[in-house]
């Protein structure tokens, strides 16, 4: 568990990192700094989307003009995500934290609270139970 964790730190320090600096860097140390941790292949492309569905709400006309943008364009939407998170959920998969928070980040004002209430609740409850 303590591994996953420190993976996931990865993303969410280049999440913060993503408002000054060039994104197509940021993807780049971030995805190296996750193979110098040994990361499985999948698990790192499951953290760069995320990072990647970030960026795209977050920062878009930025984003929009990256190779990193181009590389995930087919995935950024929020029905792939929401299905990512419900496959998550049912795995307990410590890579929900950084889902979580860029679910919370990116939807917090955007969408409907009662349309997600309910994936909220459940990412909250499967976050707690894999701690």
């Amino acid at each position: 568990m303590r591994r996953e964790i420190d993976w996931n730190k990865v993303i969410l320090e280049s999440m913060a990192a993503c408002r000054y600096a060039n994104m197509d860097k940021i993807f780049l140390t971030c995805e190296n700094r996750l193979c110098e941790l040994k990361v499985p292949e999948k698990e790192i492309a499951l953290r760069l989307f995320a990072l990647a569905f970030y960026c795209d709400k977050t920062h878009n006309r930025e984003f929009a003009q990256t190779a990193a943008f181009s590389r995930f364009a087919q995935l950024l939407n929020a029905n792939h995500f929401e299905r990512a998170i419900k496959k998550l959920i049912k795995k307990e998969d410590p890579a929900l934290v950084v889902f979580w928070t860029i679910f919370r980040l990116s939807f917090g004002r955007t969408v409907m609270r009662k349309r997600y209430f309910a994936l909220e609740q459940k990412m909250k409850f499967s976050i707690l139970r894999s701690l």
